[in-house]
């Protein structure tokens, strides 16, 4: 099939109703697939899976048979190197429009980036090493978080020729097979109460162990509901099934039983699981003061032992506490206690965004930090008195793309941060996004990003004053190779911002005047009414520690581009 047939196809299928996915396929593509793959070559893949690609991003209005061909181009991409661009293209979409697979295509990522770290050769090689080892990382954990610690130590052991390809520090990836060892352990025991319980089915003591570990060690309470039996301890029958609904679903009396039963589940089980119990309880007793408005006993309970169990996993400190799951018991993409917002920009692309609640801090920085600039102070409380959605990431390019039809930056790549953009293509970006998803959607005021960016913390960064540490939560001068990088590759600050210090700069909504917080407003201020130019926030990829540190400023003409700014959105929140 020639290519400048495929306007026609998409024409056809946007105007007709087909029984499957599939037969759409076979119909336009299937003779042209047999001939491809009967010729075994490579070349002959790339540049099919390159037209099945093409043919997918065009289809607009036909959702199923879209995924079928990105599930295709997938299919051919993977063979060879040459088609390995397009597979990972694909790949990306897949994993954003099926998230409930997002496993599988991670898999299939693995498989494509490990044959372009063992087929390449140069600083192409040391390049597809370190993203290889990103992916076989994130494959690695996924498999631990769901009890299949023997495969992620498998995984991490087959990923050291690459670690030492790329660079990495070996410590780390042998710390994370040490710290296997304990869950392989556990694998075992829990796999030995199978086969006890289904050697004797009335065993009801290795029945409540079973339903505990899914509780407390696994966190999936819709598993544990499926073992609950006549003889199973009253408390586990009670609570056990609603812990497996969804918490929009539970009544408010449900949601003080469930706080309490997992607060009292905490004592018991190992730190991980503690914390994964305790997140639960505060889940559970957040949902209730939401729902219940008076202000009695029951009012005063919640709240008291919300109290407690936020002193308890903060003490806990560096254990990680995952995400309660959802009913599934596949992880939820977002947690419950956090509010997000998608936006659906079409073509299978999103944005999320996360609440940031309102509340006052302290803006610039003291004399005392280092490498402060004078423009950073007089430090002065500052009020941010309604609440706003942030975006989670910069404004990638596939998203920039995806509204105003073009990409300007310079470094392509659809996760990477879009740059090169000026303050008023941003807000025009902005004005078409409002219009597109009828959302109040602008750019921060340099408060809210200051605000956003701490996180509660007033520190020299959200993370502390060490600029050791710095590169867990930041691309900058001594990591990012000279060159911008994919979004949410680090660490978020405590509200899930990602990529706040370092990356690029992001432009604010404020005129830039040096001595402009001497004079500015406590409640919402909104900058200068005219400067030099536009606030820039944050630092970028080029930049030592002493330029991405949370108090930092600076500014740009409003019509500049740089291959060193982009930008991220807030949506104002209705009333």
């Amino acid at each position: 099939m020639h290519r400048n047939i495929v306007p026609f196809i998409i024409l056809t299928l946007t105007t007709s109703v087909f029984a499957d996915a599939k037969s759409d396929y076979e119909m336009l593509f299937g003779d042209e697939a047999k001939k491809v793959s009967a010729t075994k070559s490579t070349a002959d893949d790339a540049a099919f899976a390159k037209k099945l690609l093409d043919a997918a991003k065009a289809m607009a209005d036909v959702r199923k048979t879209r995924h079928f061909l990105y599930e295709k181009v997938v299919q051919f991409g993977s063979k060879d190197v040459a088609g390995a661009p397009h597979a990972l293209s694909a790949l990306r979409i897949l994993m954003r429009a099926q998230p409930d697979q997002k496993a599988k295509w991670q898999e299939a990522k693995l498989n494509v980036t490990e044959k372009q770290f063992q087929k390449y050769r140069g600083a192409a090689q040391k390049s597809a090493a370190r993203a290889y080892l990103d992916v076989l990382i994130q494959v690695a954990e996924a498999k631990a978080a769901t009890g299949k610690a023997a495969e992620a130590g498998r995984l991490y052991r087959k990923g050291i020729p690459a670690a030492i390809f790329a660079g990495y520090k070996l410590s780390e990836l042998r710390g994370r097979i040490r710290g296997l060892a304990g869950a392989v352990e556990a694998q075992a025991e829990h796999e030995k109460l199978i086969k006890k319980l289904a050697d004797d089915p009335k065993d009801t003591k290795t029945r409540e162990k079973l339903i505990l570990i899914y509780v407390m060690e696994r966190d999936d309470p819709a598993k544990a509901a499926s073992l609950l039996a006549t003889g199973v301890d009253r408390k586990l029958r009670e609570n056990v099934p609603l812990a497996a609904k969804k918490p929009k679903d539970l009544m408010e009396t449900a949601c003080m039983q469930l706080g309490d039963w997992y607060k009292q589940l905490a004592a018991k089980g190992s730190a991980k699981g503690k914390a994964a119990v305790l997140a639960r309880a505060r889940m559970y007793y957040e949902r209730y003061l939401s729902l219940h408005r008076k202000r009695d006993v029951g009012r005063y309970k919640a709240s008291a032992a919300l109290v407690e169990v936020n002193k308890e996993l903060k003490r806990l400190g560096g254990v990680v506490v995952p995400s309660p799951k959802s009913p599934s018991g596949a992880p939820s993409p977002k947690s419950p206690t956090r509010k997000m917002l998608a936006l659906d920009l079409g073509k299978d692309v999103t944005m999320d965004l996360v609440h940031i609640p309102a509340g006052t801090f302290i803006m610039g920085s003291p004399k005392t930090e280092k490498d402060r600039r004078t423009d950073e102070g007089p430090q002065r409380k500052v009020t941010i008195s309604k609440p706003f959605f942030m975006g989670v990431t910069e404004v990638t390019q596939e998203q920039y793309e995806a509204v105003m039809g073009k990409n300007p930056s310079k470094y392509k790549d659809p996760e990477n941060p879009v740059e090169t953009v000026s303050w008023d293509a941003a807000v025009e970006f902005c004005k078409k996004l409002s219009a597109k998803t009828r959302h109040s959607i602008r750019l921060p005021t340099e408060a809210e990003w200051e605000y956003a960016c701490r996180a509660g913390t007033k520190t020299r960064f959200y993370f502390g004053k060490d600029d050791k540490r710095l590169g867990d939560y930041a691309w900058h001068k001594g990591n990012s190779g000279k060159k911008v990088h994919p979004v949410a590759q680090k660490k978020p600050n405590a509200w899930g911002l990602y990529d706040m210090p370092g990356s690029v700069w992001e432009w604010c909504a404020d005129w830039y005047e040096w001595k402009y917080y001497a004079k500015a407003k406590a409640v919402d201020p909104q900058g200068a009414t005219s400067g030099i130019g536009r606030v820039t926030r944050g630092g970028d990829w080029g930049d030592s520690g002493g330029f991405v540190r949370s108090a930092v400023r600076f500014w740009a003409p409003p019509g500049v581009v740089s291959r060193t700014i982009g930008f991220r959105v807030v949506v104002a929140m209705r009333d």
